[in-house]
């Protein structure tokens, strides 16, 4: 094997788990903001209230859904009962308001966040919070919001990982939970066993504070004044001068073997912190609490206080004593001493409820209610009732979850019920209602964390808060034997309708209590799909896979565990289905467009249109498809008609078709001109160009037509409501200067936009503290350096002044002709209704543009700067310089001062006035774009605003010629000079002169846009150079098949004439003979004859002319014209028939195709539209991008845009077929058969048979009519696209049931089909353990059965025995069963269900040797079990064989067309832990023992085994290769002799053995090998067999070659094979992240690897974290070697150059030797594996 070899590693789906929330102040004053961890992984979302429209149906409303109380001992409901009062008052009532997450933005750190608390300090006037985090191992940092530039910045991060804290202690992983005072003082951090450290916070409010903090210290609790060990978890209290925490330790730890010996073993200490003396004083201690508490939750004013919640009882802990201890089980009353008796309170004794608190989260409802999910998804209301502060009972009651104890019916349908969950942690939401969803304020709102792959915002309400007087809504409801709490709640009201029970007294007020929880709903507002917990993973092909290669792969995982589980499928590519895909006949297709056009009716001689109030499903009227030599119009509907007469212009390629005048007119641009055409299909007005111009690109919004010239000028049309016509309008200079490169309008429907003026009378109350705050810092937006040094940044800050002071030279000279430009424009516009009032007499100067207009124009020069003028005063109200370098943040590139400053001097009068005064945008001129050399410029760009019609953000999207899409977010931000200046201004007038203040800057828009991270690398250099090749050859080809179909036609022609004068002659000459011999014939015989004759020649005519109706196909009319005009009677000249023969097609040389660009007569590439907009597809507002590598950007609920590649599953032509076999064009020539799936246009399509869908063109001309299905239900079974990934949820198991953490999923590719190892939680009883009665038993049921008694003395198995009910709680186990889903629906065909106690360990699908299998082998899935029955008694598995067959489906089910075939199933002494595949034989593993055994159809036959350590977890093969992974014995590599004797040799082993691997395969590029493994701590390590080298002792020892640290524990590792034959490893984590591992080549690892070292040093990371640390793989692990650098962290990279300014790409490039291209080439053909999935 050679060496070295060298990895790439990326992380291509980051990690979805929830695992901390909390909810906070953070991007504003007053905002409602959602900060959420996932993993390394941090999102801020805010707390939206968005319009939720009465009656509009659809899936949306299936979120707000309310739910109450169910009492499941009267009525069963397989869903939460929903209230009748919501639903139906709802229904009637007007649109109301409701919560919804909306996300601001995510950032990816180099470290796992472990916890994050929100804090206040008093360097912030206003109140704004910050965010805390802590990392392992001990180490926090203080991060803030920048509104700037819409990102965190670091302000103070605080290690505590010395050496001098650091003890001895059994934990290998420090937990890092952090805990903030409420009242914003200070912070702790739990670090190394029992030792906090206290970070002090300044005042708030203290304007001598420096920093936002003190200095910390560290306390350690074990000390002689505070005496605490073993923390279990502490918080703080509320309502306490000096910051107050409770700690919940056990001095000395007990467990259930020393109960009789210690039993209350916790203690609750209240302790005060003294920061300034940096000490801590005891206040109180309550010993003697159950030993298993081991969680704290405070309790606000009035009762106060804390709960503690352990295992098994509920204490309440209040002023150093217990209240009550509140039981969940009868188990509990054992495990509470006998000093603790007078506390228990028996109220929830029979719920039987056992807790596991780490896995149960809760949070406080009401300041008496609590509200409680625990880890089997059950939810409880937890009530505290009592006097004051004392808490006498406290009542359980479940609302949501099913509890299989009282539920004991076996349900096999999954079950909806939406907040039954598996809880990772709770959040209460802290959010200001407006006037309009004043309805809401009486709600509480939670956010629940989920761990099975959701995450729910709720609504709580009590309808019966607001009837409580307002004396007793303060104090704690009343509750012991004397007192009816319902009485005190409800009143007197319900006395008579109390229920009684058996005449029971104490049954009667249970039951009458039970009626507080009736007056709890709780709604879901919103929810977060995630992918995490994962525990199994499998790769498979899509249903929709139509290219019948492996191309279009799925990722498809399990969440959650045995109790609440879903099946997770997630696709990179968005999958359109498709609806029609056709050829059409002719040459091949540029482009399309889709228009609607309404018809107008005369109505009292006014034309009017017809109702346009749903225009949103009005469908598509004209199809308009270009060529490169002609245009066709299709009308649109279920089926496309090509009109042949209309008003279209179609003798030529079209640029552009749009709507005007209210969608009653539609715009064709072509290249010589303009055409408008009505509804019917009529020309209305044709538009000429001047002589030599010649259009290249076009953009048409109502009512403007802007076109761009080929010379680089542009002609701006408007189109007129009295006329409806267009008519030119004047522009300014600088568009007749061919300075521009890309042009585009925006019209801003929901006047999203603001100018800096109406910013700050919106704003007034916060000026000065915006002012104030920013410190007198400006955010450098076209910052290009990573490295730059002050003075650097001191030039180019120098260099944009002197290009400021050249503009307004310029402009003083360029006034009056401005001036006489729009006094022009005005007189011109006399006529328009649309442009009379909005100018005054003397023509609108820019300076007078107040903003009215919400059209604006994008202009973009050459020199890199984008302006954006308004329109039709074509005013500048925003500029930016250098828009080809990408930025981060792009800002506003101006400079105002205050009005107090000299008019009469230049400098003054420049400054005061506003940017739009004059333009001149040919300054700083640069001859490229991107750097030199780099051919990377911006090709198009579009301002759009997405989102629907509640909430809607503006978009840029810009295209490079290279294919990369940047898509930036605009969001609303004054500058901070603005803000000085109109502060300064408004301290200076007088109160009733601010109205009267004019500011320089105040009609310019306040407005930023932040650049949104995605991961598509779309780049490709050659795609147009590509294109124009292949569309050489295309039009070449065809050419050539029209001159042979000429020369056939030709032939044909010649040949029928020959025919017909023989037929003439034929029938001249019979007409002789028969006047010679019958001269005296009938005259009718001879009429008849003459009939017939006819009749032939006719048939012969009407046969010639339909075969050259199909031969002309591809024919154009004048060559049927030529044919037609030759007359039948015509004589010909006789010419002997030939044999016509196909001529041979000319090659075509690459090398010639560029010579030909001129010749050839080819679509241009400038003309072609690559973004389009689609208002609706498949519900979501959607850009489209064409391209190499089409892409999609959606912008669901979160307000995020997302961008995700598309493919589209049509099957390329092999070749374009005409009507006659014989003349095909070779695809291959015709450069057709590409390796991506390119399209070259998309529009949007509406109809009835497509509703909201999509055309498209391929690459070949294919027609492709598409649509999206989008559910916004992603959890139900609907796709949800607001994602990483386009992601599926479908649940598994029951009711209350989940998955196999063991098992997971496989994918049986022969059928296409998913196979799930579900499981349904059932109760766990002892069995018998006297062998006589076991015997009399098992006699008895024989007898009762009819069966053959057991013989005498016959010791039954324990697994055939009864089961002792001992317990009123038993434990509960998982009853495992196999399912069979179908690919289509997801939903279970079939199943196969394993017996009681039997688990199942693995499933695989394997390819195995079987003689009936075409090929010898056979896709078989074969699962190991193994029985779980107590530690005395032995273990023993199983291995089955099934196969996937098809079978007969069932009526109206086409989908249950498969089932399940058991083949084998063989009992085998030990659990089955291990299935794999060598050589088409079965390798299996029990315990420590691995077997290798051929399976011959019905039997399975050992031939070779090998003893391995302790456990293996993992068995790999690859020829004769085995890759064994042993859970305590780390790596060994066998191999396979299959000579008699066959047998296993070891090869080598890892030289250290105790490495706990948990999965491992092979990496293989080419030649080379490498052995990857992945511990149990979530590190890669990589190995590699070598022979020769001296340090492997010939191979015994495998050398360690690298290490990566994935941040969470691996469950699965799949290797996939591309069709380039690389082999890629696809590794999953526990918390939803994937990886993706390959072989690269030596000299690519080193270029990149010298970038990603320079960026760790040169970039300041988030957070202040290392990102080498977070990858490094800890000492312990490497067995003390030095780390290998041979692991690449991409994660670095890619960010970088996927969404990085080109200046630092191309700084980060140069400074390593390299450039731009080279590494993205690098970047791009290593991630091409992507492109499976």
């Amino acid at each position: 094997m050679r060496d070295p070899v060298y990895t790439y590693c990326r992380e291509v789906l980051p990690p979805s788990v929830v695992e901390r929330a909390v909810s906070l102040s953070f991007t504003r004053p007053g905002a409602s903001n959602l900060a959420v961890a996932r993993g390394n992984v941090l999102e801020l979302y805010e707390i939206g209230l968005v319009l939720n429209k009465v009656g509009s149906g659809g899936d949306e409303e299936g979120l707000g859904d309310q739910y109450q109380y169910r009492d499941t001992g009267a009525e069963e409901f397989d869903l939460p009962m929903l209230r009748e009062e919501h639903t139906t008052s709802g229904a009637r009532g007007k649109d109301t308001k409701k919560p919804q997450l909306q996300l601001v933005g995510r950032w990816s750190l180099h470290g796992k966040i472990m916890d994050l608390q929100p804090v206040q300090h008093g360097k912030t006037r206003v109140a704004v919070d910050q965010l805390l985090l802590s990392f392992a191992e001990a180490k926090m940092s203080l991060v803030s919001f920048d509104t700037a530039s819409q990102s965190i910045t670091t302000e103070s991060i605080h290690y505590y990982e010395h050496e001098s804290l650091k003890q001895r202690t059994l934990y290998e992983h420090q937990k890092c939970e952090l805990r903030a005072d409420p009242d914003g003082r200070c912070a702790a951090l739990h670090v190394y066993d029992d030792q906090l450290a206290i970070l002090p916070f300044a005042v708030p409010g203290d304007a001598r504070a420096v920093k936002p903090y003190a200095d910390s210290f560290v306390v350690n609790m074990r000390n002689a004044d505070v005496g605490v060990r073993n923390i279990h978890d502490f918080v703080f209290l509320s309502g306490y001068l000096e910051p107050t925490l409770a700690l919940l330790h056990e001095q000395e730890p007990t467990w259930p073997g020393r109960m009789e010996e210690e039993r209350d073993s916790c203690t609750v200490t209240i302790v005060s912190l003294d920061l300034t003396r940096s000490s801590v004083s005891v206040l109180s201690a309550t010993p003697r609490l159950p030993y298993d508490c081991s969680l704290l939750l405070p309790i606000p004013e009035p009762v106060g206080g804390v709960l503690v919640l352990g295992s098994n009882t509920i204490t309440h802990v209040a002023n150093g004593t217990i209240s009550c201890i509140s039981l969940l089980n009868h188990a509990a009353k054992h495990g509470i001493g006998s000093s603790m008796q007078n506390y228990i309170d028996d109220t929830n004794v029979d719920l039987e409820l056992v807790l596991n608190p780490h896995g149960s989260e809760c949070a406080v409802a009401s300041p008496n209610t609590v509200i409680l999910w625990t880890q089997h998804g059950r939810v409880f209301l937890l009530r505290l009732a009592g006097n004051g502060r004392l808490i006498k009972r406290i009542v359980a009651k479940q609302i949501a979850g099913t509890d299989i104890r009282k539920d004991p019916r076996s349900l096999s349908a999954p079950s909806w019920d939406d907040i039954a969950i598996l809880p990772s942690c709770v959040a209460k939401m802290r959010i200001v209602y407006d006037e309009e969803s004043a309805d809401l304020s009486d709600e509480q709102l939670l956010f629940v964390g989920g761990n099975s792959g959701r995450s729910l915002l709720l609504g709580i309400r009590d309808s019966h808060a607001s009837a409580r007087t307002a004396g007793s809504a303060d104090q704690v409801l009343p509750l012991d034997d004397e007192v009816d709490i319902d009485t005190d709640v409800y009143g007197d009201s319900i006395a008579p309708n109390r229920l009684q029970t058996n005449g029971n007294a104490s049954n009667e007020r249970s039951s009458r209590s039970d009626r507080w929880a009736e007056s709890f709903s709780i709604t879901v507002y919103d929810e977060i799909v995630g992918t995490g917990t994962m525990c199994g993973m499998d790769i498979g092909a899509a249903a929709a896979n139509a290219t019948g290669n492996m191309d279009n792969l799925e990722l498809v995982t399990c969440l959650g565990n045995e109790w609440r589980g879903s099946l997770c499928v997630q696709q990179r590519h968005v999958v359109p289905e498709i609806v029609a895909s056709f050829d059409l006949p002719g040459e091949p297709v540029r482009g399309v467009w889709t228009v609607r056009c309404l018809r107008e009716y005369n109505i009292g001689g006014v034309m009017q249109a017809q109702d346009s109030a749903t225009l949103v499903d009005l469908n598509d009227t004209f199809m308009v498809v270009t060529r490169d030599n002609s245009t066709s119009v299709f009308a649109a509907g279920d089926e496309l008609h090509e009109l042949e007469r209309t008003g279209f212009y179609s003798s030529g390629p079209t640029i552009d078709v749009g709507e005007v005048l209210g969608y009653t007119r539609v715009v064709q641009v072509h290249a010589q001109g303009l055409r408008i055409v009505n509804a019917s299909g009529r020309e209305v007005q044709s538009v000429g160009f001047d002589e030599g111009q010649q259009a290249v690109f076009a953009e048409i919004a109502d009512p403007y037509v802007l076109v761009r010239m080929q010379s680089g000028d542009a002609v701006v049309f408007e189109a007129s409501s009295d006329s409806g016509q267009l008519r030119e309008m004047p522009v300014p200079s600088f568009f007749a200067g061919g300075d521009i490169v890309a042009v585009s309008l925006f019209e801003d429907v929901n006047h999203v936009l603001s100018t800096n003026k109406e910013w700050a009378e919106r704003n007034k109350d916060t000026l000065t503290d915006q002012a104030h705050a920013s410190g007198g810092q400006q955010h450098d937006g076209d910052f290009d350096s990573l490295y730059a040094d002050a003075s650097a940044s001191r030039k180019r800050k120098r260099a944009q002044n002197q290009d400021v002071d050249r503009r307004r030279s310029r402009r003083k000279h360029e006034g009056d002709e401005f001036d006489d430009l729009y006094d022009e424009a005005d007189a011109d516009a006399e006529g328009s209704v649309e442009n009379q009032g909005d100018h005054d007499d003397d023509g609108a100067r820019p300076e007078d543009v107040r903003g009215d207009s919400p059209m604006f124009l994008l202009a973009l020069t050459a020199s890199g700067d984008l302006n954006i003028l308004r329109m039709p005063q074509f005013g500048q109200v925003w500029m930016t310089l250098r828009l080809d370098n990408l930025a981060d943040t792009l800002s506003a590139t101006h400079k105002v001062e205050a009005p107090g400053s000299d008019s009469d001097s230049d400098d003054g009068a420049a400054l005061v006035t506003p940017l739009s005064a004059g333009l001149d945008l040919n300054y700083g001129r640069n001859s490229h774009i991107f750097g030199a050399g780099s051919g990377r410029r911006i090709d198009q760009l579009r301002l759009v605003q997405l989102g629907g019609d509640n909430i809607s953000d503006t978009h840029l999207i810009i295209l490079t010629t290279a294919g990369e899409i940047a898509v930036y977010r605009a969001f609303e931000y004054c500058t901070h000079e603005y803000a000085v200046q109109r502060a300064a201004a408004a301290s200076q007038a007088r109160p009733t002169a601010d109205a009267e203040l004019q500011f320089a800057g105040d009609d310019e828009l306040a407005l930023r846009f932040v650049r949104i991270q995605h991961d598509v690398l779309a780049y490709n250099p050659e795609y147009q150079h590509k294109v124009r090749r292949v569309q050489i050859k295309q039009a070449r080809a065809f050419a050539d098949w029209k001159e042979r179909s000429k020369e056939k036609r030709a032939f044909k022609t010649q040949e029928q004439q020959e025919a017909h004068k023989r037929a003439q002659e034929k029938q001249k000459r019979e007409e002789e003979m028969a006047e010679a011999d019958w001269s005296d014939g009938s005259e009718d015989e001879a009429a008849a004859d003459a009939k017939v004759g006819n009749a032939e020649n006719n048939a012969a005519e009407a046969t010639t002319t339909s075969v050259e109706a199909v031969d002309d196909i591809y024919a154009d009319d004048s060559t049927q014209d030529a044919a037609a005009a030759v007359p039948a009677s015509q004589p010909q000249e006789e010419t002997p028939l030939e044999t016509y023969s196909e001529p041979e097609a000319p090659a075509v040389n690459d090398d010639e195709l560029d010579d030909d660009l001129d010749g050839m007569q080819v679509y241009p590439l400038e003309h072609t539209r690559k973004i389009s907009v689609l208002d609706n597809l498949g519900g979501y507002q959607a850009v489209l991008v064409a391209g190499m590598r089409p892409v999609v950007v959606l912008v669901g609920s979160k307000r995020y845009a997302r961008v995700h590649p598309m493919r589209l599953p049509v099957r390329l032509p092999p070749s374009l077929q005409p009507a006659d076999s014989t003349g095909k064009i070779d695809a291959v020539e015709a450069g057709l058969l590409t390796e991506c799936r390119p399209l070259v246009a998309m529009a949007r399509f509406h109809s009835n048979a497509c509703a909201h869908g999509v055309v498209a063109v391929t690459q070949a001309g294919t027609l492709v009519i598409s649509r999206l299905p989008v559910s916004v239900r992603a959890a139900r079974g609907g796709i949800e696209f607001d994602s990483a990934w386009p992601v599926r949820c479908i649940p598994v198991g029951t009711i209350h049931g989940g998955v196999s953490t063991q098992g997971g999923a496989t994918y049986h590719a022969a059928s296409g089909s998913y196979l799930v190892a579900a499981a349904t939680p059932s109760q766990f009883y002892i069995r018998e353990p006297n062998p006589e009665i076991a015997f009399r038993d098992a006699k008895e049921a024989a007898d009762a059965g009819g069966r053959p008694a057991p013989l005498p003395r016959t010791v039954i198995p324990e697994y055939q025995r009864k089961d002792l009910h001992t317990t009123s709680a038993p434990p509960l186990v998982a009853r495992h069963s196999i399912d069979l889903l179908s690919p289509v629906t997801w939903e279970t065909i079939d199943s196969h269900t394993l017996d009681e106690h039997e688990h199942i360990a693995v499933m695989r699908t394997l390819e195995l040797d079987s003689a009936q299998a075409e090929g010898g082998r056979r896709a078989l899935v074969c699962v190991g079990t193994g029985f779980v029955l107590g530690e005395d008694v032995m273990t023993r598995g199983r291995v089955y064989v099934f196969d996937v067959v098809d079978v007969v489906p069932q009526p109206g089910r086409p989908q249950t067309n498969r089932r399940l075939k058991l083949l084998y199933t063989e009992e085998i002494h030990g659990t089955v832990t291990t299935l794999g595949e060598l050589r088409g034989s079965l390798v299996m593993s029990e315990g420590s023992k691995l077997f290798v055994r051929a399976f011959g159809g019905d039997t399975l036959t050992s031939f070779a085994f090998l003893d391995c350590q302790a456990w293996v977890r993992a068995a790999v093969g690859m020829r004769n290769f085995l890759l064994i992974a042993d859970a305590n014995a780390g790596l060994s590599f066998v191999g396979l002799q299959e000579e008699n004797p066959a047998r296993l040799q070891v090869l080598g082993r890892d030289p250290h053995a105790s490495l706990p691997v948990e999965c491992a395969d092979f990496l293989v590029m080419g030649t080379q090998l490498q052995l990857l493994a992945a511990d149990t701590y979530g590190n890669l390590h990589v190995y590699a067999y070598a022979p020769r080298d001296m340090q492997s002792f010939g191979g015994q020892r495998l050398l360690r070659r690298g290490e990566f640290g994935l941040g969470a524990r691996a469950v699965s590792l799949r290797r996939v094979v591309a069709a380039d034959g690389r082999h890629v490893c696809v590794v999953g984590t526990a918390t939803g992240s994937v990886h993706v591992l390959a072989l690269v080549p030596e000299t690519t690892f080193k270029r990149l690897h010298r970038i990603s070292a320079q960026l760790v040093h040169g970039v300041p990371p988030l957070a202040g974290l290392n990102p080498r640390e977070f990858r490094a793989v800890p000492l312990r692990l490497r067995q003390n070697q030095a780390p290998r650098r041979t692991v690449l962290d991409a994660d670095l990279l890619v960010p970088l150059y996927a969404h990085g300014p080109s200046t630092r790409q191309r700084d980060a490039a140069q400074r390593n030797g390299t450039t731009v291209d080279r590494v993205l080439r690098d970047i791009s053909a290593t991630e091409r594996v992507l492109n499976l999935f």
